[in-house]
């Protein structure tokens, strides 16, 4: 009998510790998911000011954007565009953006509506589906990796 009531005990105090253990998980993921959102805040600000410093802190030295036609664009590339051929964009909507927690990454989803003067001065508006992937390092997030894939109008 004292085997069993040790047994319930332990059984008991391993299980409110994980059930504490997670709770903390799932706090310390809600306070990561808030700083990630804050920073895709940031980046459409930045985007929309052509805000190159703030864009600089931002993206991770080694991210890269996976184009839509498949080709790749580097930070430096970015940067590069960013002096030469600021974006003219009206305005940036995101919509059903999901935002996954592991550890040191995390991983943005969601739908982009952009609005930007086309070459006649006539207003074009594009739909993607984005990921972007997070990762901290040295103490801070940056976006590491990028993609975007358009939606068609049908």
């Amino acid at each position: 009998m004292k085997q069993i009531t040790i047994f319930a005990v332990l059984a008991l105090t391993l299980s409110l510790s994980a059930m504490a253990q997670t709770s903390k998980q799932i706090s310390s993921n809600g306070k990561v998911e808030q700083t990630i959102r804050q920073l895709e805040i940031e980046n459409r600000e930045a985007t929309l000011n052509n805000d190159s410093k703030a864009i600089e802190r931002l993206l991770a030295d080694d991210w890269m954007n996976t184009n839509a036609d498949g080709t790749v664009t580097t930070k430096a590339q970015l940067m590069e565009l960013l002096k030469s051929s600021p974006f003219k964009i009206a305005s940036i909507e995101s919509d059903d953006v999901m935002v996954r927690v592991y550890k040191s990454a995390a991983v943005v989803t969601g739908r982009t509506t952009t609005k930007r003067m086309g070459q006649d001065n006539n207003t074009v508006t594009r739909q993607v589906r984005f990921t972007r992937v997070y990762a901290k390092r040295d103490g801070r997030w940056q976006v590491v990796a990028a993609q975007s894939t358009p939606i068609t109008q049908q």
